[in-house]
């Protein structure tokens, strides 16, 4: 169950329409709380950047600009999200149009944008991404947000298009592949999987281990009253990544649940190539759990 979802900010333009109308529909079916996190810099981090080239009273007068600056964005922000909550008060699924609108908070912390966010997804029971409204999924303070929100907080996170889009979560693909993070995957997001008219298992490849390993997900899935259907692709010389995305478009579906894979550099996760892939790509929504 979400009782608490987190949309992480530190820019308006971070895909937050695409993001809030994805937590205020999932928070609608759950009764869920939703928190809207804004991380704004903190202004020992601003003289660092400006204490570069800048002395005495030039850089006084440049922290105090950009200051201004970050709090006239943080109040745009604050406003947008609620001309957003304000907007939100009709959707596509009967039963989600039936339920009240969740309770939306604003919170605003000052602080590393990816360390703040690491920090508050760990409370949270569902942590709802958007690409940035740019396109740019390679901008670094977004990547970074969403890397610790995955990585740091051991929570699911839904990844949403860039343009608001419809989470109706009826038609849910799987992508296993028999990894603990997919098994963590599928186990956060049974209680979306138990309201889907239609799930599949997808597998790549044909492992006969593999195959026997998703008939035996089948049969978990139906303990929990989710009644999925297996599909095996043969093995593909094109990178997994886009592998799944077109087994997920081939079967129409509007969810694709995948475990977050990343490599640990340096005492940093990164993400692994075939999520990083389904990231940069997709034009549906995806969950994951690392």
């Amino acid at each position: 169950m979400y009782r608490k979802i987190l949309v992480p900010l530190s820019n308006a333009a971070f895909g937050m329409a695409a993001a809030l109308d994805a937590a205020i529909h999932v928070g609608r079916i759950f009764g869920s709380q939703v928190e809207v996190l804004y991380a704004r810099p903190a202004p020992e981090a601003l003289i660092l950047v400006l204490g570069k080239g800048f002395a005495g009273t030039m850089l006084e007068d440049a922290l105090r600009e950009v200051q201004a600056k970050i709090g006239k964005d943080c109040e745009a922000a604050h406003e947008r999200m609620q001309r957003i909550c304000g907007q939100a008060g009709s959707s596509a699924d009967d039963d989600a149009a039936s339920r009240p609108c969740p309770q939306v908070l604003w919170r605003e912390v000052e602080g590393p944008a990816d360390r703040m966010t690491g920090i508050a997804a760990r409370f949270a029971d569902l942590i709802v991404f958007a690409k940035p409204e740019t396109g740019d999924v390679t901008d670094s303070v977004w990547r970074s947000m969403f890397d610790a929100a995955l990585f740091a907080s051991a929570r699911p996170v839904i990844l949403m298009p860039s343009l608001p889009a419809p989470l109706s979560a009826s038609r849910i693909m799987i992508a296993w592949n028999g990894t603990p993070q997919a098994t963590r995957a599928v186990a956060a997001a049974l209680p979306l999987l138990r309201r889907a008219q239609n799930v599949f298992i997808g597998t790549a490849g044909l492992d006969e281990e593999l195959q026997r390993d998703a008939e035996r997900l089948k049969e978990y899935l139906l303990v929990h009253e989710v009644d999925a259907q297996v599909e095996h692709l043969p093995k593909s010389l094109r990178e997994t990544g886009s592998v799944l995305l077109g087994m997920a478009s081939q079967f129409e579906a509007d969810l694709l649940v995948i475990g977050g894979h990343g490599r640990n550099r340096l005492r940093e996760w990164t993400l692994g190539s075939t999520t990083s892939h389904v990231v940069d790509l997709t034009t549906m929504p995806v969950f994951l759990v690392h």
